[in-house]
């Protein structure tokens, strides 16, 4: 996801040619793997998203939410602290399977 998602107004939409440009705008960046902001009358309402980054997220939930899998998990895997150290190890993991 994106450090910094960036807004896209649901506002005045009769300035349909403007807001066409940053619908547009929104959807390219998420081609580029950022997550958009959708601003409605000052109100963050909803969140474009790279393909696939819904999939991701649900598998990460159904996991947590799983206490056996959680517990193996904790059985198996070294305990990581922070987003660089769960980074290296999912990069590990696929190049292990890879091989």
């Amino acid at each position: 996801m994106s450090e910094q998602p960036i807004s896209v107004s649901a506002d005045d939409l009769h300035v349909a040619s403007q807001q066409a440009a940053r619908w547009e705008e929104a959807v390219r960046r998420a081609e580029r793997g950022e997550t958009v902001a959708v601003i409605a009358h000052g109100e963050h309402v909803a969140d474009v998203v790279p393909s696939g980054e819904l999939d991701r997220l649900r598998e990460t939930i159904e996991v947590l939410s799983d206490l056996e899998t959680m517990q193996d998990l904790r059985d198996t895997e070294p305990e990581v602290i922070g987003i660089d150290a769960i980074r290296a190890l999912v990069a590990e993991r696929r190049a292990r399977e890879s091989q």
